[in-house]
């Protein structure tokens, strides 16, 4: 070969290895296939694969036999036409993944005998690039829901068939409240946090046949096979508690979201999936009008009706569940070391639904805060807390009381009252107000923990760093217990932003004679750490999750509630 022949064949070589493809020669006659330039064709295979090759069979070793099927053809129709083909294959590499190539070949007369000349490229970055625009055509790349013209499609798909096989559905919108302050507060990244959280969440309570998409920034779609009164609202309540029943950790801490829906249940007058989402639309803006975690079925005239229908149902469902006695309370443990049995407990309100099921509180307080219902089940809370106290005496309750009740004189009273008829176990129960709320009553305030004092009750500030309490006022309010808000608390061994804010916060209690809880431990990291600053007591899941029916010790029992006990096992003996 002259050195011009050989130059022009290495630069050739040097150019198909730049762009990742070997070329072969397959002479039909002696059934012959070589290659080019060997180690290019090993560098274009890579070292995982080249390692898999079989030497004699070459590259056919490596493809699945449809594959190898599939290729026969296209070689045997290019020989039989005097044509040429392009097909595409994926080969799979020891660790399972596929390494996708493409092949193209032509028949040339050289001599007496036929060859075919072919080209392999790898295009794994081409497929994945397809692959993602495809994915794209259909999810949002934040969430990895559906996007809304995926949702669209599938809501018309749903309301055909409502209207030629009568199979029910709804369509409901939900939107996340207040992102607009989270971005402001806190940052666009977290924000996104707590949007791909929230359609988690969302997603966790939905059936396998429903489907959920992102419709817009901060709203998403979900198309339902569930109809009716009863079972929308069985799960709008799940998708509101699902999302605000529990702290988002983001990357800046635990941050505290809710969300709004607007509902549109299926009908003969709805004839296109753009009058759905529009109806659901104004429904969700009526929703977010009523307050955070709200829904709103639409009707012809839905701010008026359907909210006014809905409070009538919400309003039964409490009312219902009190006269029942379906109202409980669940206990979640508040210790001084990890190690130490528990003593102390929060009382946190429940509902309970005629089969059972468990109803947190987002699900019913803010309706019946709207509906001015929150004083019955303050009061109801405090008797059973006081039921609770008479029957185990060797613990100590702490129980919330709204700001509805203790700025109206009528129900601030009645609470009063039933705390001094049960004046013997005032010194075991501490009451809790949350800070906002105190900032937002604060002569109320003042004279309702006087009183409670005088009877001989502890006084709790919830949430404390929440709101903007002055030293002024901390001192004025006389508090007992200083529990910090749980958003500083949550990831706290890993933000040097929290540790101060806390550290900030037990040198004010101290300064005060209060004591301090901190609320939402999740971890031994943060519990450790917080002990270290010195708070003297810890509260959360790490700790222990609320729990309706209690098993208590019997050692923390009185002797009139251990004989009922004793009389209830052997009648069932």
């Amino acid at each position: 070969m002259s050195s011009t022949k050989k130059m022009s064949a290495d630069a050739v070589r040097v150019a198909m290895e730049a762009a990742g493809q070997a070329m072969f020669e397959f002479d039909l006659s002696t059934r012959q296939l070589s290659w080019a330039d060997p180690q290019g064709f090993l560098t274009m295979l890579g070292h995982s694969l080249s390692e898999q090759r079989d030497k004699e069979s070459d590259l056919l070793c490596l493809l699945k036999p449809e594959d190898i099927t599939h290729r026969e053809e296209n070689v045997r129709r290019a020989l039989r036409d005097g044509s040429s083909y392009t097909i595409e294959y994926a080969l799979a590499d020891p660790n399972g993944e596929e390494v996708w190539f493409e092949e193209r070949g032509s028949w040339l007369l050289l001599g007496d005998s036929k060859k075919l000349i072919g080209l392999v490229r790898r295009i794994n970055d081409q497929k994945q690039r397809e692959e993602k625009l495809s994915w794209l055509a259909r999810f949002d790349e934040l969430t990895g829901q559906l996007n809304r013209s995926a949702c669209k499609e599938i809501l018309s798909d749903r309301l055909t068939r409502f209207h030629e096989f009568k199979e029910a559905g709804a369509y409901i919108l939900i939107g996340i409240d207040n992102l607009g302050g989270i971005n402001a507060d806190f940052g666009f990244d977290v924000a996104d946090e707590v949007i791909v959280e929230t359609s988690r969440r969302l997603a966790s309570v939905l059936d396998k046949g429903d489907a959920l998409g992102r419709i817009a920034g901060t709203k998403f779609g979900i198309v339902t096979a569930k109809s009716g009164k009863q079972d929308i609202r069985t799960l709008c309540n799940k998708l509101l508690c699902a999302v605000r029943e529990d702290v988002v950790h983001t990357s800046k801490g635990g941050i505290a979201i809710s969300v709004c829906g607007g509902v549109v249940d299926f009908d003969k007058g709805l004839v296109s999936s753009d009058m759905v989402m529009a109806r659901a639309e104004s429904a969700l803006h009526d929703a977010k009008r009523v307050g955070p975690s709200s829904w709103v079925a639409y009707s012809e005239n839905t701010e008026r009706t359907s909210l006014r229908q809905q409070n009538t149902e919400i309003s039964d469902v409490i009312l219902t569940a009190l006269n029942q006695r379906r109202v409980v309370l669940a206990y979640q443990p508040i210790v001084s070391d990890l190690r130490d049995a528990t003593h102390k407990y929060e009382c946190l309100i429940r509902m309970r639904e005629e089969d059972g099921t468990e109803v947190p509180a987002p699900a019913f307080i803010p309706a019946a805060e709207r509906l001015g219902l929150v004083h019955l089940l303050d009061r109801r809370v405090l008797e059973l807390a006081t039921k609770t106290l008479e029957h185990v005496p060797d613990i100590s309750l702490n129980v919330n009381i709204s700001w509805e009740t203790v700025k109206d004189p009528v129900w601030a009273e009645g609470y009063l009252a039933h705390l001094r008829a049960h004046r013997h176990l005032a010194n075991r129960i501490t009451v809790e107000l949350t800070e906002t709320q105190v900032v937002d009553a604060l002569e109320s305030s003042i004279e309702f923990v006087s009183e409670i004092k005088e009877i001989g009750c502890d006084f709790a500030l919830d949430d404390f760093g929440a709101g903007y309490t002055s030293f002024r006022n901390l001192k004025a309010l006389d508090i007992d217990v200083l529990k910090i808000d749980g958003s500083f608390v949550t990831g706290v061994s890993s933000s040097r932003d929290n540790q101060l804010f806390v550290r900030t916060l037990l040198d004010l209690a101290r300064n005060f004679g209060m004591k301090t809880v901190a609320e939402w431990v999740d971890n031994d990291a943060d519990a450790m750490l917080l002990k270290g600053l010195g708070v003297d007591y810890l509260q959360g899941f790490y700790i222990g999750k609320p729990k309706i029916d209690m098993v208590w010790d019997e050692s923390l029992l009185d002797e009139e509630t251990l004989e009922i006990m004793r009389v209830a096992k052997s009648e069932s003996a």
